[in-house]
């Protein structure tokens, strides 16, 4: 019995034993990959970056400044305008009416007649001396006058009302005569000396009109062509002008444009002589010190409408007469 019992034991420790090597074998065989489970993956989205790119410019590499052409340009800066003083009495108005007239050159003489007289140039081939007859419609028998101030001196203007046909339209302009120190002083109360006359000639329709004959002997020297050109008092000129016919035409010779070199010689001779200062005004700019510092907008636009056929912009202007050409048709 006994050994019976310890053939048990003995087959249950063997038995035992077979299970544990089982086992440990079970534990050290190699284990088998399983395959992976597929999962959803997550890809990156696809984004768009922006990598600036280079813009091109339009700038150049040099910046060319245009030189003035001769296209005129409209200013909204009117020239600088003339205000009449009224005369004493109230003025009618009698425009005078225009008649078939040439000069010399077979050029008809109407109211937008212009005939240079006397032109120079520069060292660069700029005009630089201008002179020329213009020709005047006179709209009344008055002469008219106003003040301005110049070198701290007053100056009282003697003018005519007068028109002139620009590029097809008629505009109002003054017709400077003289003038004389101190302010409203009537022609009556003008002292005697050079500002009391005008250097005027009246001529038929029937004699001929040569512009730069005309210029060239009107600007000798005084002794020269004192019977040719008359020197006028501007109180007979008053008197003179109602007893005009209604057919007259009146032609006006004066620099325009004037060399610089001259200048200091032209602003001696305004300081000096009233009657100068009077005429020489409208075409010259004067700074705060009364230097002669550049010629006036509208001397340059009176060149360039002579030269180039320029329009004129609109604005009341003075031109002068050095020599006054009165025409009449009786």
């Amino acid at each position: 019995m006994m050994t019976r019992n310890r053939e048990k034991i003995l087959m249950s420790l063997i038995i035992i034993g077979l299970i544990g090597i089982s086992g440990c074998r079970a534990a050290l065989a190699p284990t088998t990959p399983h395959p992976p489970t597929a999962s959803a993956t997550l890809t990156p989205t696809s984004t768009t970056t922006h990598t600036p790119t280079p813009t091109q410019t339009t700038t150049p590499a040099h910046t060319i400044t245009p030189r003035p052409s001769n296209t005129p340009t409209v200013t909204t800066t009117p020239y600088p305008s003339v205000s009449p003083t009224p005369p004493p009495t109230q003025v009618t108005p009698r425009p005078a009416v225009l008649f078939p007239y040439e000069d010399i050159n077979g050029k008809l003489v109407d109211w937008s007649y212009i005939h240079v007289t006397q032109m120079g140039f520069n060292r660069l081939d700029e005009v630089n001396d201008l002179w020329a007859f213009m020709a005047f419609q006179l709209l009344d028998r008055a002469i008219y006058q106003r003040n301005f101030t110049f070198l701290s001196e007053t100056i009282t203007v003697y003018y005519l009302n007068v028109a002139h046909e620009f590029n097809g339209e008629m505009m109002q302009m003054q017709l400077v005569l003289g003038g004389t120190s101190g302010a409203n002083i009537a022609i009556d109360d003008i002292p005697a000396g050079g500002t009391a006359y005008v250097q005027v000639q009246v001529r038929d329709s029937q004699e001929d009109f040569a512009p730069y004959v005309t210029h060239r002997d009107a600007n000798r020297a005084y002794e020269n062509r004192e019977d040719s050109y008359p020197l006028l008092f501007l109180k007979d000129l008053q008197t003179m002008l109602p007893e005009l016919p209604d057919e007259i035409i009146l032609l006006a010779d004066h620099p325009i444009l004037i060399p610089p070199d001259d200048w200091p010689q032209i602003k001696l001779d305004m300081q000096r002589v009233s009657y100068l200062a009077a005429r020489y005004h409208p075409f010259f700019e004067i700074d705060a010190y009364d230097r002669l510092s550049d010629q006036s907008d509208f001397a340059y636009a009176l060149r360039d409408h002579i030269l180039h056929g320029w329009h004129m912009q609109e604005g009341l202007y003075a031109y002068s007469s050095q020599t006054l050409i009165i025409i009449k048709n009786d």
